[in-house]
């Protein structure tokens, strides 16, 4: 009647620890002294270590033993898409990915000619400011240029006042180089008739290998291919040269 009595009550109502439960667990658990041996020491004493197969090739986890099947098409079971859809689908833009074909984002990174474009006008900019700085610092017509808002507000007559002064800055630099050279062709004037005031020879070693006579070096310090000599000390008059220069003098 207990018996009976205690399989109609249902597990949940029935308490979870007393000697109601220990019946069932009392059998499985077995205490192991130390003197004995466990049955699986045994099994593997028995039958040896376990060794596992060495594998025919290393295949990294990147690079699976199974290949991905070429044949395999993904399918999709809602059916197939329309035109429309596809359009759609060929439009939208994924994070992390190119926009698609036929987007601003598509044109604005494969368009050849608006890159070019881009990259010339920045390189043209650049160059203007570095020509405009370096005009300003090294001119002395610097202060003669219009000033930034002349040329939105009167852009003909900025550009035309500009070009006046990039002309006076020209025509300057121009003036400056010939007074060099000027300068370059008196002093070896000068040195040539102090050569024949003291009877000294006319030809002059370029480096110590070509020697060119005087009128040549005159040419070529003309044209800037030469420099003039440093200036010397005067070497002191001999005889002979004192000789030469008072028949010069009769």
């Amino acid at each position: 009647m207990s018996s009976a009595t205690s399989t109609m009550i249902p597990r949940f109502l029935l308490p979870q620890y007393g000697r109601i439960w220990q019946r069932s667990t009392q059998n499985l658990i077995q205490h192991r002294l130390a003197s004995t041996k466990s049955t699986s020491d045994a099994n593997t004493s028995a039958s040896g270590p376990r060794v596992l197969a060495k594998p025919e090739r290393f295949n990294p986890p990147s690079h699976g033993s199974r290949l991905p099947n070429k044949k395999h098409v993904p399918r999709h079971y809602g059916g197939d898409l329309s035109f429309q859809e596809k359009q759609a689908q060929a439009k939208k833009e994924y994070p992390g990915l190119m926009p698609g074909e036929g987007t601003y984002g598509w044109w604005f990174w494969n368009n050849k000619w608006f890159h070019m474009c881009l990259t010339l006008g920045t390189l043209f900019s650049l160059a203007i400011y570095t020509a405009t700085e370096n005009f300003k610092r090294t001119s002395p017509f610097a202060d003669m240029l219009p000033a930034k808002g002349d040329f939105l507000s009167h852009p003909i007559d900025s550009f035309q006042h500009l070009g006046h002064v990039i002309r006076l800055h020209e025509a300057h630099k121009s003036a400056e180089i010939s007074a060099k050279r000027q300068r370059a062709i008196d002093d070896v004037a000068k040195r040539t008739m102090y050569r024949k005031a003291h009877g000294l020879p006319e030809e002059q070693g370029v480096m110590g290998f070509i020697k060119l006579k005087e009128p040549e070096r005159i040419a070529s310090v003309s044209r800037g291919v030469l420099e003039p000599e440093p200036a010397t000390a005067p070497a002191p008059a001999t005889k002979e040269g004192e000789q030469k220069q008072e028949q010069q003098q009769q």
